[in-house]
């Protein structure tokens, strides 16, 4: 495959929207809290950044209602969430206009430190963050965090993931490729 330069930038997000689809992608539902105020979003581009300190990054639309609270509380929580929580990831990511406190829903949320961010009790991988350092770059909010706490689910249970354009379970594609 020879690749091609755009010249139109239209056609080149175009192209690069189609592209990102076939990045599979870890399904994450990042939280953010204050007191009594509780807000979050659904996210993909959740990483590690280094171990050494164990850091993650993460990013939002910086016009996002989580922002302005992340931007204050400087504490976010990251979940990543099991094949069997689809319905989370899209309360999360407001498909049906939930917001703040209705996407936390009915589901069972702990806290690893006193002072941190609500962290899912039944995911794969729960990590309570402090923000090290915000960066606004084309509408978005990059965030790197130093992670604080770690609990993980030590049966291995099979990770959601975002791949085409639809959330999928990571068992069923290698199923699918083997």
């Amino acid at each position: 495959m020879q690749p091609e330069a755009i010249d139109d930038i239209g056609a080149l997000s175009r192209c690069f929207v189609q592209a990102m689809r076939g990045f599979a992608g870890a399904v994450c539902v990042v939280t953010v809290a204050d007191a009594e105020v509780r807000s979050g979003f659904t996210a993909t581009s959740v990483s590690s950044f280094s171990a050494q300190p164990p850091m993650v990054v993460a990013s939002l639309k910086a016009t996002s209602s989580s922002a302005a609270l992340l931007e204050r509380t400087r504490r976010f929580g990251v979940n990543l969430l099991r094949t069997e929580q689809r319905a989370i990831a899209e309360r999360f990511a407001g498909f049906c206009g939930e917001q703040g406190e209705a996407r936390y829903g009915d589901d069972e949320w702990v806290h690893a430190i006193p002072d941190g961010a609500p962290l899912l009790a039944n995911s794969v991988v729960a990590m309570d963050c402090e923000v090290e350092e915000l960066i606004v770059r084309h509408g978005h909010l990059l965030i790197i965090g130093r992670v604080r706490a770690v609990n993980r689910d030590e049966s291995t249970p099979c990770p959601l993931v975002y791949w085409q354009g639809r959330y999928t379970a990571l068992a069923d594609q290698l199923a699918a490729a083997g």
